[in-house]
């Protein structure tokens, strides 16, 4: 795998290029990508990556918080931190530190002025949910576009007759008895992140990704009317 380099001028904006690579629909755009086992240049010159200029100031507010929550985790990481926070504007500021703050000792020395966060893995799971749903706003999904992404088999035949019209047949695809049963009656015959989905019905009892996921859609189209 080729190694990469981010030329950007401020260094908050890595924190959107890492959320941009670690998200779900840039997984599933990489995947139709590549044909072997090499991920050459020739490839990711082909990938969507964002470009800066995508987003705006309210675009980092949300997701430079939630990648320093999920990266800085350990003191080896302080310095990425750092460099964020002496780059970050007050409103950047205001919510990226802990809530509630931790009290800073004069140990930190200069820069980010908190400890690293709680691992956490059930908050870990809901903020990579949050992101991926952002990301798949930014990109200008619609949810059933979404949904194939997270799993083909939860749309219905008249859905897929036609990917790129936004018209749902399921009015809550969260029904967890709806989805299961779309899911069995399914004919379709490729899947995106089958290991994805057979680990978490193993370990949680559901698909657990694809619930987080959407539960967190939901919450950004809410978010976006009382705006």
């Amino acid at each position: 795998m080729p190694l990469l380099f981010a030329k950007v001028v401020k260094t908050y904006l890595v924190p959107a290029l890492v959320a941009n690579f670690s998200s779900i629909v840039f997984d599933y755009f990489v995947r139709q990508k590549i044909g072997g086992v090499n991920m050459t240049f020739g490839y990711i010159e082909q990938f969507p990556v964002l470009p800066p200029s995508a987003y705006t100031p309210e675009d980092l507010r949300f997701i430079v918080p939630r990648v320093l929550e999920l990266v800085y985790t350990s003191w080896d990481m302080k310095p990425f931190a750092d460099d964020v926070w002496r780059e970050a504007d007050e409103g950047l500021r205001a919510v990226i530190r802990p809530h509630p703050p931790t009290p800073s000792p004069a140990a930190l020395g200069e820069g980010f002025p908190f400890p690293p966060f709680t691992w956490n893995e059930e908050r870990r799971a809901v903020l990579r949910a949050e992101l991926d749903a952002y990301y798949a706003r930014l990109y200008g999904l619609t949810r059933k576009q979404l949904r194939y992404i997270l799993d083909p088999a939860d749309l219905t035949e008249r859905e897929l007759e036609d990917i790129l019209d936004p018209r749902e047949e399921v009015a809550d695809p969260l029904d967890p008895a709806g989805y299961a049963t779309r899911a069995a009656a399914s004919t379709f015959p490729g899947e995106t992140f089958r290991v994805l989905k057979e680990k978490e019905i193993r370990q949680y009892g559901e698909y657990r990704t694809r619930r987080l996921v959407l539960e967190a859609w939901e919450k950004l189209a809410q978010h976006s009317i009382k705006a």
